[in-house]
C-alpha cells in the first residue's frame, strides 16, 4: 500500500500534468515505496501485480512526471525508484556488471560532504549549474564473486 505522505506529494506532482492517481499507478509507485532496491520494469509487474504493458506506460509517464528515477542496470537493464523529493531517502547506488542486479547505499557522511564538495565547486570551475548529482559505483555483486 502506498503510504499517505507519498500519495498526496504524488497527486500533486501528477495534477501539473492534468493525470491522475489511479489505482495502476498506486500499486506500481506501492511496490517501488517497498522495493529494497530499484526495480526491473518485470519486478514492478510482479510486485504490484498490474501487467507489464500497463507498467511500462506508467513508469513512462511517472519518471517525465519526476516522481520515479530511473537507475542505468549493467547491459542496458534499467530499474526504477521513487525519485529522491518522493522517497527523501539520498543515496546512491551499487551496479552488478555481471548480474545487472542494482543495490541502493547511503555513504558515509565524510564521503557525501567530499561528493558535495567537488559537485558545488563545478559552477565556478567549468560552469556547469548543478541541479543533483548521482554516484554510482560499478562492479561485482557478492553473489557474483563467489561463483
Amino acid at each position: 500500500m502506498l503510504s499517505s505522505s507519498i500519495a498526496a506529494s504524488v497527486v500533486q506532482a501528477l495534477a501539473v500534468r492534468e493525470l491522475r492517481l489511479t489505482a495502476n499507478r498506486r500499486a506500481v509507485l506501492a511496490a517501488l515505496e517497498h522495493g529494497q532496491r530499484p526495480l526491473t520494469t518485470e519486478e514492478v509487474a510482479v510486485a504490484s501485480s498490474v501487467p507489464v504493458s500497463t507498467v511500462y506506460r506508467n513508469l513512462a509517464e511517472l519518471v517525465e512526471a519526476g516522481i520515479v528515477a530511473r537507475v542505468a542496470g549493467a547491459s542496458g537493464g534499467d530499474r526504477h525508484e521513487l525519485a529522491e523529493a518522493f522517497s527523501e531517502h539520498h543515496h546512491h547506488h551499487l551496479v552488478c556488471i555481471e548480474c545487472g542486479i542494482v543495490t541502493d547505499f547511503t555513504p558515509s557522511a565524510q564521503l557525501e560532504r567530499l561528493i558535495e564538495k567537488e559537485v558545488g565547486a563545478l559552477p565556478d570551475r567549468v560552469g556547469f549549474e548543478v541541479t543533483h548529482h548521482v554516484f554510482d559505483v560499478r562492479g561485482r555483486c557478492r553473489d557474483c564473486t563467489r561463483t
